[in-house]
């Protein structure tokens, strides 16, 4: 069994629990997945601030709504779509001028050797995230689940609220444009 594996169990019986009104298995959660909500908030929103704000709700909502859980998906992929209701809930109030690299590629050191890093050791991070950020938001979006929260198509297909081949076209589109820019093979 993987790692991988277990924390998914210890994430289900932490979900259950909460259900139940259990305040230590929602820390427990946080413990697991914090870095990964904020990551992914940060990816659609303009600042830390707000990144971090929508990561608040986010888990609030993961109080709120573990009892609907269905488990139907890895409760990463059914955070990161409350985290995704909430950052588009937040964009609608307040439009973003910019978005900045710096939190997102720091959080992208502190990872394990995934494809995003594996560029970076040969591009450089700031050229890689320049590059990720130039792509059609619903390019980058795709290839940061699939790259750097590592999830499967389907699930990724369940958080954008798109059909599992067009996650794979966006993957395909993402990595062209991605080597046409950076002149490598990825």
């Amino acid at each position: 069994m993987g790692a991988g594996e277990v924390d998914e169990q210890q994430a289900r019986a932490a979900l259950a629990r909460i259900a139940r009104g259990d305040e230590r298995a929602l820390e427990e959660l946080y413990r697991l997945y914090a870095p990964a909500v904020l990551a992914f908030a940060s990816a659609r929103l303009p600042d830390r601030e707000a990144a971090e704000e929508v990561a608040a709700d986010a888990w609030l909502g993961c109080w709120r709504a573990a009892p609907a859980f269905r488990g139907d998906s890895r409760v990463l992929t059914w955070l990161l779509g409350i985290v995704k209701r909430q950052a588009y809930v937040r964009m609608r109030r307040v439009r973003p001028l910019e978005y900045p690299l710096d939190d997102e590629a720091a959080s992208l050191a502190d990872r394990a050797d995934g494809p995003l890093e594996v560029l970076a050791a040969q591009a450089g991070a700031d050229e890689i995230m320049a590059t990720l950020d130039a792509l059609p938001c619903e390019l980058a979006e795709t290839v940061r689940l699939a790259w750097l929260h590592e999830l499967p198509y389907a699930e990724i297909a369940q958080v954008t609220d798109v059909p599992v081949g067009t996650v794979k076209s966006r993957v395909s589109r993402a990595r062209a444009l991605l080597q046409k820019t950076l002149g490598r093979r990825i």
